[in-house]
């Protein structure tokens, strides 16, 4: 539009040049004045309209940060009452806390407060078979799984905690029948892992179960499916144990979680008169002995 307008202008004022009194030129003055004075107008208008909104978007934005400012003071309001309610209020450290291990100073830590006496760390659990134990070396070493819900918690932690002082071991097992059973030994010490993490010291037998099939391991070293010191781990479900040479083991605790009478399921051989009865439930468990 503007390019056509001096097209015109120019054009008329060649044509009238020699008359500057011309009423054409007066009247190409008037609408260049009326045209610079809408176009002011209108470039007003519209710079009007974005200071607006840039305003508008700056009151917005200042809002929201005022109101998430003030959203997340109230979370950490809420979690710092949470915490003094917590430590006022408890008597006792919760099942679920942390502990210091070896070079590791917070460790999570799962403890049975209640049954066998209580103050149980738990170091196995397997409940639903929601993690597998066809696992490696290196994370039989370090532990796998959420403490929480299934998991193991690591050969380098158990030979660090029971190096320290002298510790029991319960094994806790339970079938697909709902029976419950276990096995306690008054002492439990796993050995570096320069000796395969061994089962040095498995102290006396006693429980509920129909025997001990936890006693022919003692003093074998640990095994899995890449690290297989007698082919057991690999015959048997590919899961790490302290396996031994000949019938491989009495017992089982890291095969496959299923409801089947087989070598390859999580088996105490001497769990009832029924030889690999699968189990359901396991935790292992050891404490500090008094």
């Amino acid at each position: 539009m503007i390019l056509q307008f001096w097209v015109v202008t120019f054009s008329v004022l060649f044509a009238a040049r020699a008359d500057e009194n011309h009423s054409i030129l007066i009247k190409l003055n008037d609408l260049d004045h009326r045209f610079t004075q809408m176009f002011s107008q209108q470039f007003y208008r519209h710079t009007q309209q974005v200071t607006d909104r840039v305003s508008a978007l700056k009151i917005s934005i200042d809002t929201n940060l005022l109101e998430l400012d003030q959203q997340i003071q109230q979370a950490l309001d809420g979690i710092q009452s949470n915490e003094s309610s917590s430590s006022a209020s408890a008597t006792k450290p919760p099942g679920l806390t942390t502990i210091p291990i070896g070079s590791e100073p917070r460790v999570p830590a799962l403890y049975e407060r209640e049954r066998y006496g209580g103050d149980w760390l738990v170091v196995m659990h397997r409940y639903d078979g929601s993690v597998k134990f066809d696992r490696t070396w290196a994370e039989y070493r370090d532990g796998f799984g959420m403490v929480g819900q299934e998991f193991w918690y690591g050969l380098e932690r158990l030979h660090q905690l029971t190096k320290e002082k002298s510790y029991e071991l319960m094994v806790e097992m339970e079938d697909f029948n709902g029976s419950l059973k276990y096995a306690w030994y008054d002492k439990f010490v796993v050995g570096p892992e320069e000796q395969r993490y061994a089962l040095v010291e498995l102290g006396t037998f006693n429980g509920t179960t129909d025997g001990d099939s936890l006693k022919p391991h003692k003093g074998s070293g640990f095994s899995t499916y890449d690290n297989d010191d007698f082919g057991c781990s690999n015959k048997y479900a590919k899961g790490g144990w302290w396996y031994y040479s000949g019938k491989c083991y009495g017992s089982s605790l890291t095969g496959i979680w299923k409801n089947e009478l087989a070598y390859s399921s999580i088996v105490w051989m001497k769990f009832s008169d029924v030889s690999n009865t699968p189990l359901k439930l396991v935790r292992m468990m050891i404490r500090p002995k008094n």
